[in-house]
């Protein structure tokens, strides 16, 4: 039973550390890709500045406020600032509409194809995410890494949805990985079961033994020492002698007895097969 359990220790350390090691290469790609997505926006949120300031040069009145330029690559903060891009262009163009010099400035076109070029890029770098994550997510969700993924601190990574209009069409769910400290601490507390039964299997096949040995060295004509009522050793006698004390009533049934020689003492029972 011991060795089972050592054995399926041992199988499920495999699998944990299998497991751990693809879902933490995957979740660093999808990192990756979260990051190429927030640098793209980030430029377009530039652009947009720029822009913002133009449109001031020509309606005092628009009170339009810069936009914070993202540097956080949790999802939530990424479709945040993709839809605030998204409802400032919208308004910039309806500001240009009111005003044809605005709209017909070098400087205007010049920055909203700059704009159209980084919203290109911005949705490739958000399918190149997704495909990382439907990686990422498949490969978390099969057997046997499903069983473990949670415990060993690997969330669902959230897919982006956002539109070109900036519309968010997903809930937002936090995506996290582990830095390898919760790792740490399950196979030191593996280690340590595994340690004790290592110590527990260990004691008693050495004890097992060493009876064994007794028993297959006694013979008929071997003398042994027994312990008397008040612990003190006596004999030696041979264990048909012993045995005949006992059935008399000279010596209790649970006597301990000692092949002469040895100091270990076991009962009388554990030679009645020699």
């Amino acid at each position: 039973m011991g060795t089972f359990l050592v054995v399926l220790i041992i199988l499920i350390l495999v699998v944990v550390a299998s497991s751990y090691n693809s879902l933490q290469r995957l979740s660093q790609n999808v990192k990756e890709k979260a990051s190429n997505v927030q640098v793209a926006i980030s430029k377009k949120l530039t652009l947009i500045n720029q822009l913002i300031d133009i449109v001031k040069n020509y309606q005092e009145g628009e009170q339009f406020v810069h936009l914070k330029i993202a540097q956080d690559t949790n999802t939530a903060n990424l479709m945040t600032s993709y839809q605030q891009s998204g409802t400032v262009l919208s308004t910039i163009q309806g500001v240009a509409e009111r005003f044809p010099n605005l709209k017909s400035s070098d400087q205007y076109h010049r920055l909203m194809d700059n704009i159209t070029n980084c919203e290109v890029n911005i949705q490739d770098n958000r399918e190149k995410y997704n495909q990382t994550v439907k990686e990422y997510n498949s490969k978390r969700s099969g057997i046997p890494t499903v069983f473990v993924a949670q415990f060993i601190g690997f969330s669902e990574a959230p897919y982006l949805q956002f539109d070109m209009t900036g519309n968010d069409s997903t809930s937002l769910k936090e995506f996290r990985t582990d830095d390898g400290e919760r790792l740490r601490h399950m196979l030191k507390s593996a280690g340590s079961n595994i340690t004790g039964v290592t110590k527990n299997l260990t004691s008693h096949a050495v004890n097992a033994t060493k009876l064994i040995s007794d028993r297959i060295a006694a013979k008929p004509s071997d003398s042994f020492f027994y312990l008397s009522d008040n612990g003190i050793p006596k004999g030696p006698k041979s264990l048909a002698q012993i045995k005949s004390m006992i059935d008399e009533g000279q010596l209790p049934s649970e006597t301990k007895i000692a092949l002469a020689g040895s100091d270990e003492w076991h009962d009388i029972h554990a030679y009645e097969t020699v």
